[in-house]
């Protein structure tokens, strides 16, 4: 992008702020620096640069160097140019591209499933594509591998064999690899915002407003595709709407912050029976994981120290760290127990929150191990400059900081309730100081950031399944009144997570020796790519076992008394989402049956049924926050609910309006291909039958005015490539009986 471009994104002259020789020359480093950046990112960071600039121009240009560096390092990790990601349509293509190449050399590896090849030769070569994008299906353990297949444990046990074919499958599949790509191209896109700015307090806290656009437009999406499915069992004769049955479920927020509390309290009781003393833990990444920082007076700016990594590299990191911290304490023999919150700072990095229980006379070393850990590197940051220390110089409390839980100032309940509440769905927080918002909107931010980075907000420490415990309450009859299992199951239906503990063998006891353990079952080569899978069937103890789960469950889109189809055929995607008008309607009312469907549909989509003539007319309708258009198959007639997401600025609604119909083009321009091939065939064999009555009965019977033109043009085609075809057939006769003519000519005139 030139500078006219930038000064007009900008809405500055760079004219008045690059006067001098000096400052002209940093604008030509500028433009070069940025000359290989995405456009919207080189924008952003031009318009920052610009600011920065007139204040500072040594720090603007060492901030864009920064930043430009870790853009370039960000981008070097895709092994194809970003714009062919930058679509949905371009993304499924480039994974089945990448999920041939993978094809290709395992058929080569194989000789085409003719030659049988060492497992892990097999799966060395087939991954390579995909280790050129730094992804690849869980494998298993290699260690010792030549010896442990000269000692025949593969033989023995095929678990090993079956995880390689699984891993092959799926590099092989272009279902997963377009999964992959999808989340690589929906995690950049967040890291490049938080490296230009995007995501940090006073502009967007957590994440971006794209992506928390995103992420609520596919709730959304969800919800709907929930409110328009079933779950049935037919042995049983059992049938729920699926969205009632998730919000029964742990997946509903309240539910899932009920639950945790619950358990929370259930730990501070029994720690206060057994003598534990809790402390609470702050534990933070170094200042090299932190894009932008806070000042004294709350304000954001960015962090010289910032590194380039992403959330996910953060947390990866601090579990490293936790790993080796917990080996240190199982060495030292440390028992402990508790939970862990894992929550974002401003500008999206994670810090950890852990509530730990422990008995008195192991606190300290508790407490020293893990602060060894958390301040292992990077220590020399948190050191003030000599002679310059304060009285407000916190030491190490930055990094990491711990209190220890009084309980005449308050429960260790109510120390870590605002943290799980302000994690899920903000009940009962009134402001969320770090997002500068109310709860509630802090809240979403949260859910989004974890959503798209992957990251497991909540962890329980020590203590019994919490899986077992949600299976016994599922229990509703008594059982064998003496055995353990009927004890434990009373503790759990009632709630009651301390006497749980108490009935499994206590908070540290090590989970293979709990008198309850889970019952499953494998089924075999039952997913796609033909692996086990492990599913739960109920509880057990050593004498005794209970069935919670009963097989035949199923989704429909009909429930078990329905025939015609009760729910909408859907289909999700980041940027669209398509309805069929296939659903139930009434029978015998005057408003033809395929309108009856669009209007059901519309009902659910917020909209009201006479919009659906505007939506026929080509208007496009904003229902809370959805874009809502109707789209017509040119093949059959049939009419199609097209919704995508919808902006709260104009300009961005501009821009979604533009991927809607970038996306609605490529669809159109594909459907025009392939119609466009179909009928040059039959243009083709209809010209070889010479028949004029078919032809005409051929552009007739077209589905729509476009196709019959479509048609027209085809034939047309047809018949001039015929006519030349014709032309060059005579011109070559001509020219063979000129030249056998001059040949007998010639044989003439030597006789």
């Amino acid at each position: 992008m030139d500078l006219a471009k930038f000064e007009r994104q900008a809405g500055l002259a760079t004219s008045a702020i690059f006067i001098n020789y000096k400052q002209r020359d940093d604008l030509r480093w500028c433009l070069q620096q940025l000359e290989w950046l995405p456009e919207d990112i080189a924008t952003t960071l031009f318009v920052d640069y610009l600011s920065r600039y007139k204040r500072n121009e040594r720090s603007a240009n060492i901030w864009l160097r920064t930043r430009c560096e870790t853009m370039h390092k960000i981008l070097k990790r895709f092994p194809v140019p970003l714009f062919h990601m930058s679509t949905e349509t371009r993304r499924a293509a480039l994974a089945r591209e990448w999920a041939d190449r993978c094809q290709l050399l395992l058929h080569q590896m194989t000789d085409y499933g003719h030659k049988q090849v060492d497992a892990k030769a097999l799966i060395s070569a087939v991954r390579q594509p995909a280790d050129q994008w730094g992804i690849c299906p869980a494998l298993p353990s290699f260690e010792d591998y030549e010896a442990r297949k000269a000692a025949g444990e593969f033989e023995r046990d095929p678990s090993f064999y079956n995880a390689v074919l699984g891993a092959v499958c799926r590099l092989t599949d272009d279902k997963w690899w377009t999964r992959q790509l999808e989340r690589m191209f929906r995690r950049y896109q967040e890291h490049a915002a938080i490296v230009v700015g995007k995501v940090r307090s006073g502009v967007s806290p957590y994440v971006s407003n794209k992506s928390l656009r995103d992420y609520k437009a596919r709730k959304q999406i969800a919800q709907a595709w929930l409110n328009g499915n079933f779950v049935i069992n037919r042995d049983h004769d059992l049938e729920m709407l699926l969205a009632d049955a998730v919000a029964t479920s742990v997946a509903n927020p309240q539910n899932r912050r009920n639950e945790l509390m619950v358990r929370m309290r259930g730990f501070e009781e029994y720690a206060k029976d057994n003598d534990y003393v809790g402390e609470f833990y702050t534990w933070t990444a170094p200042s090299r994981f932190h894009s932008y920082v806070k000042s004294k007076k709350g304000t954001s700016h960015a962090n010289k120290r910032y590194q380039g990594a992403s959330p996910r590299v953060t947390q990866r990191y601090l579990c490293h760290q936790w790993a080796k911290c917990r080996a240190a304490l199982a060495r030292n023999e440390v028992k402990f127990f508790g939970f862990r919150v894992v929550e974002p700072h401003h500008d999206g990095t994670p810090h950890w929150h852990l509530l730990l229980f422990v008995k008195p006379e192991q606190l300290r070393l508790l407490r020293s191990i893990m602060r060894r850990y958390a301040l292992q590197h990077d220590k020399a940051e948190l050191a003030p400059p000599k002679g310059h220390r304060g009285r407000n110089f916190q030491g190490y409390r930055p990094r990491f900081d711990f209190k220890t839980i009084d309980p005449e100032r308050g429960s260790a309940t109510g120390y870590i309730a605002k943290y799980i509440a302000k994690n899920i769905d903000g009940a009962y927080v009134a402001d969320d100081f770090e997002a500068e918002s109310s709860g509630i909107h802090g809240a979403e931010g949260v859910a989004a950031w974890a959503s798209l980075w992957g990251l497991r907000q909540f962890q329980q420490i020590g203590g019994p399944s919490v899986t077992a415990w949600r299976e016994l309450r599922r229990i509703r009859e008594p059982l064998n009144s003496e055995d353990i299992l009927e004890t434990i199951r009373r503790t759990a239906d009632n709630a009651d997570w301390q006497r749980f503990i108490e009935t499994m063998g206590g908070a540290c006891l090590p989970r293979a020796l709990r008198p309850v353990k889970l019952m499953k079952a494998i089924d075999e080569a039952a997913n796609q790519y033909g692996e086990d899978i492990t599913r739960l069937r109920g509880v057990m103890s050593a004498t005794l076992g209970a069935i919670t789960r009963i097989e035949g469950w199923e989704i429909s889109r009909q429930g078990l008394g329905q025939t015609d189809g009760s729910a909408v055929a859907f289909e999700s995607g980041d940027s669209r989402a398509a309805w069929s008008s296939d659903n139930n309607c009434t029978r015998g009312s005057k408003t033809p049956e395929k309108d009856q469907r669009l209007i059901a549909e519309l009902k659910k989509l917020g909209v009201e049924a006479c919009d659906l003539a505007l939506l026929r007319q080509g208007a496009v309708i904003n229902s809370e926050g959805s874009l809502i258009r109707l789209r017509r198959s040119g093949q059959t007639g049939a009419e199609m609910l097209i919704v995508s997401r919808a902006t709260d600025a104009a300009e961005e609604n501009n821009a979604d309006f533009h991927d809607l119909d970038a996306i609605t083009e490529a669809e159109q321009r594909q459907y025009i291909a392939t119609e466009r091939q179909r009928l040059r065939r039959e243009a083709w064999k209809l010209m070889e039958e010479h028949q004029d009555g078919d032809i005409e009965d051929w552009i007739n019977n077209q589905s729509s005015i476009e196709l019959s033109q479509l048609a027209i043009e085809q034939l047309t085609d047809v018949l001039e490539l015929e006519r030349i075809e014709t032309a060059m057939h005579n011109k070559r006769q001509r020219q063979q009986t000129q030249q056998q003519y001059w040949e007998d000519v010639e044989d003439y005139a030597d006789f």
